[in-house]
């Protein structure tokens, strides 16, 4: 028996959110249609929901979500323009209505989030096939890391804006349309901007002095630039280099808390039973990765 999510109540929380597809590691089913797809399925589930997105990657057979979900469900008169809106003035909801309260929960919840979000994206992915496809798409239910400090959210950040560059995809990762690094080297403006100027850029401010989602831009491509340097610093083997850059990066999928030893204990003290103490820690992160050794890793079984 699968036990609950790790989802602490009463504090707001970064996550990274993560999954693939079913199937063997070689198969690859979403092409530019697919990711497209994926993208504008987001916005529109982004319109619903209380959970912010900050950053994404849809890669060819599994994506990465950065995200935002508040400390309060929206209140009731939120509850109902983000439902009327969502559903085009077609229907309708009253604030008196006890499904308001429901729905507002549901609103901040990044299990509920992911419902849709792959849910509607399933149903289209199979409809669409010239032979209607059945069965699930996705191979498992979809990993969260809960990420503490504003050291750990960057950090997570710049993973997820990388993947195309170790996937061997692209060497500049602003190439890759289907991420939102992409789409704002593209476009000149970050898809999600108003999630990050209101989540993002005030607690990157307690690390360094940007002002503005310029600075964060120009301070992003920066250490992107730098983490790719690095990737093939030491010899012109790039597929070497990248294989080496994975096995030091998966606790990014397989890690469940990212953050200092307190903010880790908090999460332990506010899981009720989900997580205990002697579940595995790992040692600090590597100063290369991290400009504060001070971040840990907590992994546990992911049966959460």
């Amino acid at each position: 028996m699968r036990r609950a999510r790790l989802k602490p109540n009463g504090i707001p929380m970064f996550y990274h959110l993560y999954n693939r597809v079913a199937g063997e590691p070689e198969f690859f089913p979403f092409g530019a249609t697919e990711k497209e797809k994926f993208i504008r399925l987001l916005h529109r589930v982004q319109k619903f929901f209380a959970v912010e997105v900050l950053a994404y990657q849809v890669m060819s057979n599994h994506f990465h979500l950065l995200v935002y979900a508040p400390e309060e469900a929206p209140s009731p008169a939120e509850v109902v323009r983000r439902y009327e809106d969502y559903h085009d003035g077609k229907r309708t909801i009253s604030i008196d209505d006890p499904l308001c309260v429901e729905l507002g929960q549901r609103m901040r919840d990044i299990s509920w989030f992911m419902h849709a979000l792959q849910q509607q994206f399933a149903t289209w992915y199979n409809h669409s096939r010239s032979s209607q496809r059945r069965g699930a798409l996705w191979a498992q239910r979809f990993k969260h890391t809960l990420l503490g400090e504003a050291e750990a959210v960057w950090a997570c950040w710049k993973y997820i804006e990388m993947n195309p560059v170790r996937a061997g995809l692209v060497k500049d990762p602003g190439a890759y349309r289907f991420s939102s690094y992409g789409a704002w080297t593209g476009k000149g403006s970050h898809p999600f901007s108003d999630n990050l100027q209101h989540r993002m850029l005030p607690i990157l401010q307690g690390l360094y002095p940007y002002s503005t989602l310029q600075q964060v831009y120009s301070a992003l491509q920066h250490t992107l630039v730098k983490t790719r340097d690095r990737m093939t610093a030491h010899g012109d083997d790039l597929s070497e280099s990248l294989d080496m850059l994975d096995r030091r990066t998966t606790y990014w999928v397989d890690g469940l808390v990212i953050g200092t030893a307190i903010f880790v204990r908090d999460i332990i003290a506010r899981s009720n039973g989900v997580l205990e103490h002697r579940d595995g820690w790992s040692p600090t992160y590597t100063p290369d990765e991290f400009e504060t050794p001070s971040m840990m890793i907590y992994n546990a079984p992911r049966h959460i």
